[in-house]
């Protein structure tokens, strides 16, 4: 089974999951453009079972952002180490893509939600998929 491994800027905190994936999404919801600080968000979306904080839990900071959704991060350099989306995602850690160390094609986008609420000047991507954020 292939495993991929997560750490923060820093590297104080590391994690790893394995495949397969729930769902690899480019989100658009002004949510998660404010939580990660960009045009849009890709996320991994990983059952609980297959993912491990392998080092640094005492290095993570929570971010209630609601009843149903927080942020994980690292309290000595910030990066976003995972979220919680009870949402959409109940019983899974939503990975920030980019602090995935090793991703590969395995982990490429194909679902993109909440395209409605996209920057103005933003292309999308025709080969992946839109769905609304509602299903």
């Amino acid at each position: 089974m292939q495993k991929f491994s997560s750490s923060c800027h820093c590297g104080k905190i590391q994690c790893s999951f394995t495949l397969p994936v729930t769902a690899v999404v480019q989100c658009h919801c002004q949510n998660c453009r404010k939580l990660q600080g960009s045009d849009y968000s890709t996320w991994v979306a990983v059952h609980q079972q297959q993912f491990s904080i392998d080092r640094g839990e005492e290095h993570l900071v929570e971010y209630r952002a609601n009843d149903q959704s927080s942020k994980i991060f690292c309290s000595h350099c910030g990066t976003g180490v995972f979220c919680i989306n009870g949402k959409h995602f109940k019983h899974h850690k939503v990975l920030p893509l980019g602090s995935i160390d090793n991703y590969s094609f395995e982990l490429a986008p194909f679902l993109k939600v909440y395209t409605e609420n996209k920057a103005a000047w933003l292309k999308l991507h025709d080969d992946i998929p839109i769905t609304t954020g509602n299903e």
